[in-house]
């Protein structure tokens, strides 16, 4: 999975971020992975949403995406590719739900 090693010190993240109040989730998913990744979203499909209020009080929207470009570094952190045993000991709790469901292929 690529994923973001935050510059913040609290660990790693899926690429992501708030929506703006006129952006639908697909936009903001597009908007917030090449803002953190470089990349360009080619194709998406949704997974699943879930409430946490494990870092912050939040409905998270998780998509499936193929992407293009060059990975680079931002201001949020480096990307890297992970695998399920890594993510499980390092994701922000708020974003444990995604590496589970991942893990037990739901």
């Amino acid at each position: 999975m690529l994923v973001i090693e935050r510059h913040d010190g609290r660990g790693i993240s899926f690429p992501g971020g708030i929506a703006f109040p006129w952006e639908s989730d697909a936009e903001a998913l597009r908007r917030e992975v090449l803002e953190e990744t470089g990349l360009h979203i080619t194709s998406l499909d949704l997974n699943f949403r879930y409430f946490t209020a494990a870092d912050v009080p939040c409905v998270i929207t998780v998509f499936s995406a193929q992407a293009a470009g060059q990975v680079q570094e931002s201001w949020e952190g480096l990307p890297c590719w992970l695998g399920v045993s890594e993510l499980r000991a390092r994701v922000l709790p708020s974003q444990k739900p995604i590496v589970e469901n991942i893990a037990t292929g739901r």
